[in-house]
Formats: C-alpha cells, structure tokens, sequence
C-alpha cells in the first residue's frame, strides 16, 4: 500500500516538473518571439515564401512578381480566334497589405501558450495563404461581351419580326456559349501561376454547347397580337395614346405549325394587319412641342452604299413614338440589315479588322441615337461599345449593335410621351428627342476620357504579285484603348452631379501588309 502511494507522489512531481518545465520553455519560447515583428518560419503568400520578412519586405517581394506581370499578354483563344489582354488593361489588383499583415500577426495574439501552438504547428506543416483578386468588372464584361462576336460555331437563338404583312421567323442554330465564370477561374489560375514565375500566357477559353429550343408558335402569337386603338391625346393631362395596329394570324393556328415542319432556316407566316382610324402622326406637333435633346455625327456621303444603309436604319427610327416608361429596341425596330431590305456591303468592324458587312455603317446610327437619348436624360437599359475605336464619336460614347446578339435599348424615363425624329442628308446625322418639358429640367454634359493607348498590331500578307521585300499597306490599322466616359448633370450651371456612365475597352486595329517577301 505504501508503494502505491510513493509511486503516486512521484508521478505528480514529474507531472509538475514537466508542466513547470514546459511553462519556463513557453515562457521563453513566447518572450523571443514577441521581440521579433518578423514573420515566423514556414509561411507563404500564394506559395510564394515570406519566412522571416517583415511587412515591407514581404509586400515589396510579393508586389514586384505581380508588377512584372501586369504587362505580359494573356491570349484568350477559341480555335483560330484570339484576343490579347493584360492586367494592367483590366485593371488587376489584389489585397495584398491585408495578406501580408494576417501572415505578420501569426503567433501574435495575447495568449502565450495559443502562439506557441500556432508557430510550432506552422513550423512543422507550414501554412499557405491565398491572395483574393479584384479585376474591374465593368472592363471585363466588356471584354467579355465581345469575345465570341466572330465566332462561326457560336449560338444563335431563335428570333422572329415583322415585315410588313409576314412575320417572319429565324431558326436558331446550335453552337457554343462561352462559360464565363470557368473562364474567370481560369484567368485567376493563369495569375496565379505567373506570379509564382511560371510562363503560361494562354487560356482556351471554357464553352458550353446550347441549343436553341423549339419554336413555340402559340407563344409568338400571343407575343405579337394586338387589336387596333387610335391614338389619342388630353390636352389638359398632356396624356398621349399612340395608335396601335391590330396583328394577327392571317391562318390558323394548325396551318401555321403546317408550316413549322419544314426542315427551313426561315419561316414566313401571314399576317392580317388591321388599320387605326386615326394614327399618331395625325395628331399634329402638339404632343411634343419642344426639342430635349439634339446629336449629330458625320459620315462620308459619297461612300454611297454606307450611305443608304444609315438612311434605311433612320427611316426605321423616324418618328417612332415611346410612351412613359416603354422600351425602345433598335434591333426590334430596325429590323434585320439584310440584302432582300435594301441594305448594301459597307466597311464593319470584325476581329480587330474593316471588313465588308450588309448593313455596314447602321452602327453609327444606334451610336448617335445613345448620345442622343443621354442628352435627354433618359434611362439607357442595354448598351455594348464597339470591338475597336470608332470614328465618329469619342470612346465610351459608342453603342454598337448586331441584329440576333447585341442590341441598343433605352427606356422612357420621362413623365411624357417622347419622339424620335431622325435625319440622314448631306453627309450629316441628326437624331433628336421631342417631348413636353418637365418640371425640373437639367443641362446634360458628355465627356470621355482615354485611361490607356493599346498599340495596333502589324500583320503581314505575302503576296506573289510583290518583288521581294516589295511592301503595300494594304490596311492602315489603329491602337486600341480604354476608357471612361461621363455624365455631368447640371442646374443652372451648378452641377448637380458627375457619374460614369460606362468603362469600356477596345481592341487595336490590325495594321495589314502585304509584302512579297514570307514572314
């Protein structure tokens, strides 16, 4: 029995010469390190070792690997499609202090025997800490929304419009979509990787596979049926009623899915159109007696088959009516720009290059028609800048449009009825809003400002018509840039407010040679 208890009473005083033991051990062991600011052993930054740095140190190692990359450029590619960016162009940034203060602070609270812990843990398995990246969305949406633009493989959904007594349906063809939230995380691991000194500059950018789905007819039907209404307007409310012409199927509904089976890429169903008495342009000026807004831009009238394109699309917009709170559609007015409605091959914008396009040129009218609406105050809903510079206005004033993908709309933000009138004569074009003043109106001022030059590319033809080393310019090219642009609101001269309206970023244009000599 006294064994037992001898035994017993030296275990509690090893137990307690140990406890004292590793008390003194953490003692000392906690006093070193709380001298030293420095970060413990074993600690990286995105893989990236900081041991024994302190914040300064850390940050500067850490922020010279990123500023080395912010100017490498990283291709996007799709098949034999590719466009360049770089970090700096959407303007990367990371949180690099609050990183590199979290790995300072490790093993540095206030109790002694949880940092000793922690610092022995990190010591022996080490910890890795992850930077988080910010990138301006706004930029790369844009960049984004441009990528598949030439795409021969890309999805086209189904579509449908109205051309005078025949809607006519588009079918869609099956293609790819691009996965941007995949090809942010691939981005991010391309970062990731640079930083750390690996040379990998290209990403193949991440689709899905969609398919347009069936074309519902009974859902188009009830879409575009109207009755007839004329139009109205009560001078005391100044309340407009714009007439409206009744639509709809000039057969059945059977005879229209007859029609559906048929293995076509285009359908036309007739229509019975029904006529208003009394139609919106018979009621006079007197619902929009005041100009709200006015916008011109140039164009070269002698370029005859620009020309008539951007009459076609201004006598689409001419007189188009919104009441308060409607949405206008520049493709759902205009229409398609193809050859059966007038319109001509004019120079457009393709893959950074000037290509000839049939409705070449109508993107100068949705363009002034957006400067135009911004001066009226009015609510813009979608709007996309064009893939390279334009001429015609100042970057980050543009809006571009393709009938099936990109559209131009704005809303009736106003308290009244509002009118587009539209005019394209002697090399000059002109799109005003006319409407009833409002209470309280405001002097609107447009500015853009270019954040970036984007030198142009050169690319080289050879052609076996040149003598060696012979060289042509065969297209001029022009730099790419970014950009802010912004609305200042006025009263009075006072102003109001300063907002952005948009940050856009725009591809170089190719310069093309020819030469008679293979690069």
């Amino acid at each position: 029995m006294k064994r037992k208890s001898n035994k017993k009473i030296v275990l509690i005083y090893v137990a307690a010469i140990i406890i004292v033991i590793f008390g003194i051990f953490s003692t000392i062991f906690a006093l070193l390190n709380s001298g030293n600011s420095n970060i413990i052993n074993n600690i990286r930054i995105n893989n990236i070792d900081v041991s024994g740095l302190n914040q300064v140190q850390a940050e500067e190692k850490i922020q010279n690997k990123i500023s080395a990359i912010m100017n490498d450029k990283i291709v996007l590619k799709h098949r034999e499609h590719e466009k360049e960016i770089t970090l700096k162009q959407i303007e990367f940034t990371t949180n690099l202090k609050d990183k590199v203060y979290e790995a300072c602070t490790i093993g540095r609270n206030k109790n002694i025997i949880e940092n000793n812990y922690k610092i022995l843990n990190t010591i022996i398995k080490g910890e890795n800490l992850d930077l988080t990246f910010k990138f301006n969305d706004k930029i790369v949406n844009s960049i984004y929304s441009n990528l598949d633009e030439e795409w021969e493989d890309k999805f086209v959904d189904n579509s449908y419009y109205i051309e005078d007594d025949k809607l006519i349906i588009v079918k869609g063809t099956a293609g790819v979509v691009i996965n941007k939230e995949e090809l942010q995380t691939k981005l991010n691991e391309l970062i990731i990787n640079k930083i750390q000194g690996k040379d990998i500059n290209e990403i193949d950018i991440p689709t899905q596979t969609n398919e347009p789905e069936l074309i519902n007819i009974e859902k188009i039907r009830e879409e575009i049926y109207k009755e007839a209404k004329d139009a109205s307007y009560d001078k005391k409310t100044s309340t407009l009623q714009t007439h409206v012409e009744g639509v709809d199927f000039a057969i059945t509904m059977d005879e229209a899915k007859e029609i559906l089976q048929e293995d076509k890429d285009e359908y036309q169903i007739p229509l019975q159109i029904t006529k208003p008495d009394i139609t919106t342009d018979k009621l006079g000026e007197e619902a929009f007696p005041e100009q709200l807004s006015s916008f011109s831009t140039r164009y070269d009238a002698s370029n005859v088959n620009r020309a008539t394109n951007i009459e076609l699309a201004v006598n689409a917009i001419n007189g188009k009516v919104l009441l308060p709170g409607e949405t206008f559609s520049f493709n759902g007015t205009v229409g398609p720009r193809t050859k059966a409605k007038g319109y001509l091959l004019a120079g457009a914008y393709s893959a950074g290059e000037l290509v000839e396009s049939y409705g070449g040129g109508v993107c100068q009218v949705s363009s002034t028609i957006y400067d135009s609406v911004l001066y009226a105050n009015l609510e813009i809903v979608q709007r996309s800048n064009h893939s390279s510079v334009v001429s015609y206005v100042d970057p980050g004033l543009d809006a571009t449009v393709s009938y099936g993908s990109k559209d131009f709309k704005f809303k009736n933000s106003r308290k009244y009825a509002i009118k587009i009138k539209a005019e394209a004569k002697n090399g000059i074009l002109t799109v005003q809003i006319w409407g009833i003043p409002e209470e309280e109106e405001y002097e609107i001022e447009l500015s853009s400002e270019v954040t970036e030059v984007i030198p142009c590319n050169t690319k080289y033809v050879y052609d076996s018509s040149l003598a060696p080393e012979q060289e042509i310019i065969n297209a001029m090219g022009a730099n790419g840039a970014k950009s802010i642009a912004y609305k200042t609101v006025k009263k009075n001269g006072t102003v109001i407010s300063k907002t952005v309206i948009s940050e856009d970023s725009y591809n170089p244009m190719t310069k093309v040679i020819k030469t008679g000599t293979r690069h």
